[in-house]
């Protein structure tokens, strides 16, 4: 659920909060889920509104938590130049899908970058298997479009 949310566009602390928002509201009305197998759908619902919530709280401007930047002071992994470029073109991307519309974007997240398949998208988001695929087809062509500018900048366009 947090990296959902973070993938939806929160930061690390942000989306900690929102998902125990979402467990608390969860376990509060807990008699209004009816069928035990169907929690994880209606938990994420809780948890998708609570995004959407929160996102219509925010202001204009986007400020980016400070948690990712942290950094071992011992460290095996990738160079500084590597993990800048990786850096880069994270930040690309999750600017992008920011600017796909949420349905979309939630779509994409899911199934991209949580592996869900689309019958699952579909019973989670309460939406038909053709809507899902509807977004996730427009989701990409919308998410290549904001990409698109990247690959031109660097004469690959």
């Amino acid at each position: 659920m947090v990296a959902y949310v973070r993938y939806m566009g929160f930061g690390e602390a942000e989306a900690h909060d929102i998902v125990q928002d979402g467990f608390v509201r969860a376990f509060r009305h807990l008699r209004r889920c009816g069928d035990p197998d169907r929690f994880d759908g209606w938990l994420f619902r809780i948890v998708s509104n609570l995004c959407r919530s929160a996102g219509a709280r925010r202001s204009k401007r986007a400020v980016e938590s400070l948690d990712h930047h942290r950094r071992s002071l011992v460290d095996d992994g990738p160079g500084p130049e590597e993990r800048a470029v990786a850096a880069d073109v994270r930040a690309r991307v999750r600017r992008a899908l920011g600017r796909v519309p949420a349905d979309q974007r939630e779509a994409l997240v899911l199934m991209y970058l949580q592996g869900y398949a689309v019958r699952d998208i579909a019973r989670l988001t309460g939406a038909s298997e053709s809507a899902i695929k509807m977004r996730l087809k427009r989701g990409r062509e919308a998410l290549k479009l904001e990409l698109a500018p990247v690959a031109f900048e660097r004469g690959e366009g």
